[in-house]
């Protein structure tokens, strides 16, 4: 009997293995444990993790943003680097997380992960009407307000709304974005019900339990009309955004996002959208829509 074929087709070969096994494991288990330890002295976040994506990974995300939003990869490519490559942003973002009281707690350098693919489906699709539930330091909410800034200067005017339950939640989000972005305060379920405005893209980023997302859903929902695309920053745990797209004729579609050099396991977008049709928003002056 030859050595592979002991290995492969017998038991006792079987358990010769385990050894070998364990170690490769184990060697996975302690680059892990390694890359930990570096992230505990050199990061200060201990909830709401940022980071880089992998290369392949973001240019999945590229792909995801197009396929939701029905314009060309190169098209969404362009939007992502132009974030990328936003100093007036950047410098921003750092001197208002020095400034913060969150400042212990926060990484002075914005690294916008996922994020990417909000700003970029928004430059995309020029929707009038933004919102956000869940804003905490205003990363994502910062990102969202920059996207309609560029819309407005290129003649799509738009909003964000953003909401929080926390008063000094978004300290991240200065002028000039806070221009282009109305924070409202309060419970977000209840918001969603006195919200008049028809909503061209929704986002649920605030309380991750699958009820309350649902609850979300079903707020926004009389305000969604046949355009509207519906993202959740919770799909990688809840199945409630499948769901709610299979309820109101929407396909649905998933982005797990992969960090680089983190040790977090990522998060992810779903999205609920007509697929094969482009997203572009009705086409508005340049006047704003503030209150």
């Amino acid at each position: 009997m030859s050595l592979r074929h002991f290995v492969r087709y017998t038991a006792l070969g079987r358990i010769a293995l385990i050894p070998f096994r364990l170690g490769w494991a184990l060697t996975h288990c302690w680059r892990q444990a390694t890359g930990i330890v570096k992230w505990a002295f050199r990061s200060k976040e201990y909830y709401n993790y940022t980071y880089h994506l992998t290369e392949l990974n973001l240019a999945y995300l590229v792909s995801y943003i197009a396929v939701v939003s029905g314009h060309e990869v190169a098209e969404v490519e362009k939007y992502v680097r132009e974030l990328e490559t936003d100093k007036a942003l950047r410098s921003l973002l750092r001197e208002r997380t020095r400034s913060s009281r969150d400042r212990h707690n926060s990484d002075v350098e914005p690294l916008y992960g996922r994020r990417l693919g909000w700003y970029a489906l928004v430059r995309a699709t020029k929707p009038r009407v933004v919102v956000e539930t869940g804003v905490d330091r205003g990363l994502g909410t910062a990102v969202l307000a920059a996207a309609v800034m560029r819309n407005e200067q290129e003649g799509f005017a738009g909003l964000v709304y953003a909401t929080d339950i926390t008063p000094d939640c978004g300290h991240l989000l200065a002028e000039p974005y806070k221009t282009y972005c109305q924070i409202i305060l309060g419970d977000s379920v209840q918001t969603l019900k006195k919200f008049q405005e028809p909503v061209d893209i929704f986002i649920h980023d605030s309380d991750h339990r699958p009820e309350y997302e649902w609850a979300e859903f079903a707020a926004v929902e009389p305000n969604l009309h046949p355009g509207s695309l519906v993202l959740s920053d919770n799909s990688q745990q809840s199945s409630k955004l499948l769901e709610f797209a299979q309820r109101i004729g929407k396909s649905f579609l998933y982005f797990q996002d992969q960090p680089k050099d983190h040790w977090w396991p990522g998060d992810g977008i779903g999205a609920a959208f007509r697929p094969g049709v482009p997203t572009f928003f009705p086409e508005q002056t340049a006047t704003t829509r503030r209150r």
